[in-house]
């Protein structure tokens, strides 16, 4: 652990690929918490493949101004942003004026965008432009070409998102959960619908880079989902997805440095989604995990329940103070359910409700005539 922490600290290029992931990760975790929470997790998607259409036709733009090809990253991703922005209010504006559904439109327009910035690239690949080499990285992301400036890039973009959803913080929330009332109380839904995709964009744009406009709708959607499993909490959730993000993008950059020809942003995407499925599977409170466990000791305090009342209502035919027992096959015989009640029976007998006089002969305890008795009251079976 150590030798990593050391080699990250001097290795200049695993150092910016690390910081930017991690960068990438905390913002597009937390900012992507809204998407998710208002089911518009497909319009990450949208704004990441518009933002080939935004780079490729930036790139193109500046060779017919000036006849040279620049490659000016800063420039490049306020296209994609340019882009990202315009793609989703084409949809809007596809859903107000016409039948067609949200989903569909996004659906659409991804297509659109996406397919226009491929045939934009490959007329770029087969030209004699200068300085076309590495655009197709984009497409699936290449954080081992991070630079220092990448990362003080990413740094600003991600601090100004970040910013404007502390300032903002209320309006975002009451927007996010029930638009009507943020409009009741004055709030402009426009504007706000704008502000959240203005965060959003800037979360994807600043990823492109290091994980590519295919995958990293993963980084908007996974850690926001892995952080719904553990809390009801929204700033709770925040965080938490932050921070997975960031678990993500570190783990990811430093396994794909100390692997041979592991590449970092695919393998972020994974270290992001295997964090998912843990909290789906293990969280305690939504885990399947956990479901399964309470299911099976629900399970069990029913079929418990049911055989202490059968034994009460046997034990009614006679005086259920005497020891009058009865055999589990009687037992099983009443219950429509099918349940081992062999195993309930002995489950009872060390709770202290029931005791064998003999081989299969099964009687109440003092403690399970009342406990049988309180069961019954609770169902309205038994008068008080």
């Amino acid at each position: 652990m150590l030798e990593i922490i050391d080699v990250i600290l001097h290795d200049y290029t695993l150092r910016n690929v690390a910081l930017g992931s991690s960068i990438l990760g905390t913002v597009s975790g937390a900012l992507g918490t809204f998407a998710f929470l208002r089911k518009e997790s497909l319009m990450g998607d949208v704004v990441a493949h518009s933002a080939l259409l935004g780079i490729t036709g930036t790139f193109l733009l500046i060779y017919m101004l000036t006849g040279v090809g620049i490659r000016s990253e800063t420039v490049l991703v306020l296209g994609a942003a340019a882009s990202g922005i315009i793609a989703m209010l084409f949809v809007s504006n596809i859903t107000k004026s016409s039948r067609i559904k949200t989903d569909s439109a996004m659906g659409i327009i991804l297509a659109l965008f996406f397919g226009g910035g491929m045939f934009l690239l490959t007329m770029i690949q087969q030209s004699d432009i200068d300085n076309k080499t590495g655009l197709s990285s984009y497409i699936f992301g290449s954080a081992a070409t991070m630079s220092h400036e990448n990362v003080i890039m990413m740094s600003i973009l991600g601090f100004i998102a970040l910013s404007i959803l502390i300032i903002f913080r209320k309006e975002i929330k009451i927007h996010t959960f029930d638009a009507e009332f943020a409009h009741t109380n004055g709030f402009s839904v426009k504007t706000l619908d704008l502000l959240i995709l203005s965060i959003i964009v800037i979360a994807i744009v600043i990823g492109l880079q290091a994980v590519g406009v295919i995958l990293m709708v993963a980084m908007i959607v996974a850690p926001a989902a892995a952080a719904r499993q553990w809390t009801n909490n929204l700033w709770i959730m925040v965080v938490l997805s932050a921070f997975f993000g960031l678990l993500s993008g570190f783990i990811g950059a430093v396994a794909s440095s100390v692997v041979d020809k592991l590449p970092t942003g695919p393998t972020i995407v994974l270290i992001s989604t295997s964090i998912f499925i843990i909290s789906v599977m293990f969280s305690p409170r939504r885990g399947i995990l956990s479901s399964l466990i309470r299911n099976i000791k629900r399970k069990s305090k029913i079929e418990l329940s049911l055989v202490l009342e059968n034994l009460y209502v046997l034990g009614l035919n006679h005086d259920v103070s005497t020891e009058t027992g009865h055999s589990s096959k009687v037992l099983r015989s009443m219950n429509k359910s099918n349940f081992n009640t062999v195993k309930s029976l002995n489950l009872l007998r060390r709770q202290g409700f029931v005791k064998e006089l003999y081989d299969d002969c099964w009687v109440l305890t003092e403690a399970g005539i009342s406990r049988a008795e309180r069961v019954l009251r609770e169902k309205g079976q038994l008068d008080d």
